[in-house]
């Protein structure tokens, strides 16, 4: 009887699907090959050529055993059969990990042998990403030219950051030797070292950025002295540089001051320094969302610890969507150097109890957590990686979770109140909604009107409440609200004429009624002449969002069909239905 297994080979950056032999006896990798496998693994000497060279052999050995042992021979015990598979598996995955090893210590070589590292960064960075801005882009630079924005793309004074990270818990890094190397980088020369570095990642939000009105709260919460004293590093999470330039000339036009003497610097990241997000394991039951959100979350912050430990005493950890009160610096150094005397063991204090907002750290200590959140990063948020870190730190196996919950109480204190309050209601993940409201900032929009291709019709099977209508939703005076739909009901869009569409949003919920959202329900497109055909559904947070396919062509009619009974009411508080744009082809 042959038996049948499945073997996953060496990864090289992205998921590999697992492939099928049969075999009936042990394969047995001839003693000779075995000496030359380990002789050249213990000496470590593995050029990619050599490495190549010793798979192909490696290959070529096994499938031919494979091939003469499937002739006949006697049936062997399963257990070690697998036992041969095993020991097959982990000989290549050493042999990966050796090149790796190989791989970082020729990057370190071709390093040195740059020279002037810092200024052909800067120019490299900039014959890579030049060419990929658009011309109102690079009409603009031409415009700001001696301005700090334009120059963030030739700074000098840009270093790698590769001290403080393991290329081999992130091996794509290993593929670009810039990975490590800020794609963009406002700074000034006024300011070399800080008390205290504050951190904010930002990112293009879906609907509201908060990230001026955080830096407006902060500048005017600092004292003279502070000021002098305080660095604001804005880490901007995205990879398209007219975006970045864009948000980096926001802020020098808004604090120029502060940009010109060094208060405030901005940073991102090149695009090397991100994984495939699409070939990321799933983990925890989250969706695929969901992932790829949390793990580009934690490689942002540690992106930003890195850059940041080197260039202050203490580290604050903040996010893009807070207000802080006033003199908060002054609270936090007096309450800094008083719990220091009493508890010289701490490892972050809290100055805000909310996620991973408002957490003071030592930058001598960001390496070690910067260490642990590469070999986890795809496995937790990082608000849970702060948890774990704290109970591998002080938690024993023996002791209680009690205990263990004194413990990490005693490395964590905690200041008597928050200094800084969350005020965002959109998350950076796109279609997450928080309910958070702030008195400062006025109401907040319970639907998002559009001008939306002319209808002939609206048409919906849901029970609509008072004059919440699905015509008026669509023409944007309203939010739709429709009263518990059942499996099978529809909102039935039909246009005026023939109409291409591009992409569209359906949005459900709002502030005053988060769960109101619209669940496993369909997102369907019904070409001219055509049937109804299913393109997209809506997702955990009760949004759909994407672009139709282009061979589809012109539509008659889009709608959306509720897959299952819902169990609460639902709203949908944004329609947009986008056409090409005039000039597009």
């Amino acid at each position: 009887m042959m038996n049948r297994y499945r073997v996953a080979p060496p990864s090289h950056g992205g998921v590999k699907e697992p492939f099928t032999i049969h075999v009936k006896t042990p394969i047995i990798i001839p003693a000779p090959v075995l000496r030359i496998t380990r002789r050249n693994m213990t000496r470590g000497a593995f050029t990619p050529r050599k490495r190549v060279v010793y798979l192909l052999i490696l290959t070529f050995t096994i499938f031919s055993l494979l091939i003469y042992t499937m002739s006949g021979g006697n049936i062997q015990k399963e257990e070690k059969i697998e036992q041969k598979i095993l020991d097959m598996q982990a000989r290549l995955q050493f042999l990966e990990s050796l090149y790796r090893s190989r791989q970082h210590d020729v990057l370190t070589m071709q390093t040195k042998l740059l020279g002037e590292h810092k200024h052909l960064t800067s120019i490299a960075a900039v014959d890579r990403t030049s060419t990929s801005l658009s011309p109102e882009m690079q009409s603009l630079l031409k415009n700001i030219t001696g301005s700090r924005a334009a120059a963030g793309l030739r700074n000098k004074q840009t270093l790698s950051l590769s001290s403080v990270f393991m290329p081999q818990l992130l091996p794509h890094l290993l593929d670009d030797p810039y990975s490590l190397t800020p794609a963009y980088h406002m700074k000034s020369d006024k300011k070399t070292f800080a008390d205290v570095v504050i951190g904010i990642p930002t990112v293009k939000r879906d609907k509201e950025s908060y990230l001026l009105i955080t830096l407006t709260h902060l500048i005017e919460g600092l004292s003279e002295d502070d000021t002098n004293t305080t660095l604001i590093v804005v880490m901007v999470g995205e990879t398209d540089l007219e975006y970045v330039i864009t948000t980096a000339r926001q802020i020098e036009t808004l604090f120029p001051k502060q940009v010109e003497t060094g208060v405030i610097e901005l940073i991102s990241p090149p695009a090397s320094y991100y994984p495939d997000f699409d070939s990321l394991p799933l983990t925890l039951g989250d969706s695929k969302k969901r992932v790829k959100w949390r793990t580009k979350q934690n490689l942002d912050t540690i992106f930003l610890m890195a850059y940041a430990q080197s260039s202050g005493t203490f580290y604050l950890m903040l996010e893009d969507d807070v207000v802080a009160k006033n003199d908060y610096m002054q609270d936090i150094k007096f309450f800094t150097a008083q719990t220091t005397r009493s508890n010289p063991d701490w490892f972050f204090i809290e100055y805000c109890q909310i996620g991973g907002i408002g957490k003071l750290f030592r930058s001598a200590d960001l390496v070690r957590f910067i260490t642990y959140v590469q070999l986890f990063y795809n496995n937790l948020p990082i608000d849970w990686l702060l948890e774990s870190y704290l109970a591998d730190k002080v938690c024993t196996i023996d002791k209680t979770s009690k205990a263990c919950g004194k413990n990490k109480e005693m490395i964590r204190p905690k200041y008597k109140t928050s200094l800084f309050q969350h005020i965002g209601l959109y998350s950076s993940l796109k279609g997450k909604m928080q309910k958070i409201k702030d008195s400062h900032f006025g109401t907040v929009p319970t639907y998002y009107p559009h001008s939306n291709p002319p209808l002939d019709s609206v048409k919906t099977t849901v029970q609509e409440h008072s004059e919440h209508t699905l015509q008026r939703a669509y023409e944007g005076n309203t939010y739709f609200w429709g009263i518990k739909p059942k499996k099978g009901n529809t909102m039935e869009f039909y246009f005026a004429k023939p109409t291409v569409i591009e992409r569209y949003t359906f949005r459900s919920g709002n502030v005053e009624h988060v769960s109101d959202k619209i669940k496993d329900c369909a997102v369907e497109v019904m070409a001219v002449n055509g049937t109804f055909t299913q393109i997209d559904a809506f997702d955990e947070f009760g949004m759909a969002d994407g672009r139709v396919p282009k061979e589809i062509g012109p539509l008659a009619a889009m709608r959306l069909r509720f897959l299952s009974d819902s169990a609460f009411w639902v709203i949908l508080s944004e329609i947009e239905l986008h056409p090409p744009e005039p000039d597009a082809s």
